[in-house]
């Protein structure tokens, strides 16, 4: 049976499905409703919240959606089983100001999956477009958790989009606990926010044409004293972006095409454009761009960092507009370039690879050999793979093991 009252029962990152007033099931003729008869309204398959409560979601449909309405808050979405399809706008739209924690239910597969309409650059007659698979509007503050699994297939623009802090519509925010989440963006970018991005924990297996991970402002990864999220960027343009990026923790891994970290947005002037890696284990691999790239500082104070950077003689494996500042942590960096005018101020060992030999201080594990030949150090030493890929060989592609 379901209970009545509120979401006290529901904390943010474990929901059962006895937690929710009312279920909601979703087929292709319509939406059947068990409990409470009150904070909802369903027209056809698409059904619009506008009251705080804890909401069970379940069942399959190949065009429906879930839209909370706007200053809704304290909303709990519990996903248990749930297969939404959508035609011409986002499977989940949260309005503007509305407080929403969405919930992969323990042991619950569940998939959202929008289409090539949901798009109003491409399709300007579609009045329904939202252009993410989740829309998070302005002001809203939105959380993505729960033991179960999520996968997002964004065939419209982006996988989740979050708006920005206005002042009539309040802070946003986007966090993500606890979860695992699969994104696969064929447009745009897996996750793109405006005002600020925290993914705190959780298993994150991302796959985009743009960015990967994409905040207008500021983004905090992981957190001091926990192991934090585990990131698996397999295919990117770019792999995580933002003016003010922080990692402190997490096992992140990157393959893309342009720069795997940058630090940048080019509708901000002054900006104190920032990298800041504090800790957690970073393996990173562009096969053209700069492996780190800030437009102002780049500091290393912690973790342990491998990073190649290819292509061109114009691509760093690090690189900043400012200082480059090592103290602290481990760093391996390899590139056709490397080291070249690099503005790096250090307390704290590195080694740099480039075309001309190795540069740096002290010992990381044994001397590797050339860039074209490198070897990552073993037991114990750098991380050596990305799912099980090796660093580059002879200047090719990275070899999979796996």
């Amino acid at each position: 049976m379901l209970q009545a009252g509120g979401t006290e029962a529901v904390t943010e990152t474990a929901a059962s499905v006895t937690d929710a007033q009312t279920a909601f099931t979703f087929t292709d003729s319509g939406i059947t409703v068990e409990g409470s008869s009150d904070g909802y309204e369903c027209n056809g398959t698409v059904l619009t919240i506008d009251a705080a409560g804890t909401y069970l979601l379940s069942g399959s449909c190949t065009d429906g959606s879930v839209k909370i309405k706007k200053g809704t808050t304290c909303v709990r979405l519990i996903l248990s089983g749930l297969g939404l399809t959508s035609a011409d706008t986002a499977p989940i739209t949260c309005n503007k100001s509305s407080e929403v924690v969405i919930v992969a239910a323990d042991g619950t597969e569940n998939v959202l999956t929008d289409a090539a309409a949901n798009n109003d650059e491409s399709n300007s007659g579609n009045e329904n477009a939202e252009n993410a698979v989740i829309k998070c509007k302005d002001g809203s503050a939105v959380t993505l958790c729960g033991a179960g699994t999520l996968t997002l297939n964004a065939y419209g623009k982006n996988g989740i989009k979050s708006g920005a802090t206005t002042a009539e519509e309040g802070e946003a925010s986007l966090a993500i606990r606890k979860l695992t989440l699969s994104i696969n963006a064929s447009v745009n970018d897996a996750i793109n926010a405006e005002q600020y991005l925290a993914v705190e924990s959780g298993t994150l297996n991302l796959a985009t044409a743009d960015v990967a991970l994409h905040c207008d402002l500021i983004m905090d990864i992981g957190a001091e004293g926990t192991d934090g999220p585990t990131i698996a960027i397999a295919e990117a343009c770019e792999g995580i972006e933002a003016a003010a990026l922080s990692i402190r923790s997490g096992d992140i891994s990157i393959v893309c095409t342009d720069d795997c970290l940058n630090a940048a947005n080019s509708d901000l002037a002054n900006y104190d454009f920032a990298i800041n890696i504090s800790g957690g284990t970073i393996v990173a691999y562009t096969t053209a761009g700069d492996g780190f790239d800030s437009n102002g500082s780049l500091t290393i104070s912690g973790g342990n960092v491998t990073v190649w950077s290819g292509g061109n003689a114009d691509n760093q494996p690090l690189d900043a507009d400012g200082t480059i500042a090592i103290t602290g942590g481990t760093v391996l960096a390899a590139g056709s370039s490397a080291g070249m005018g690099m503005n790096l101020s250090t307390t704290q060992a590195y080694v740099i690879f480039g075309s001309a030999g190795i540069s740096g201080m002290g010992n990381m594990g044994g001397q590797p050999g050339s860039f074209g030949g490198m070897q990552p150090p073993q037991n114990g030493g750098q991380p050596g793979s990305f799912g099980g890929m090796q660093p580059p060989q002879n200047g090719g592609q990275p070899k999979s093991d796996s």
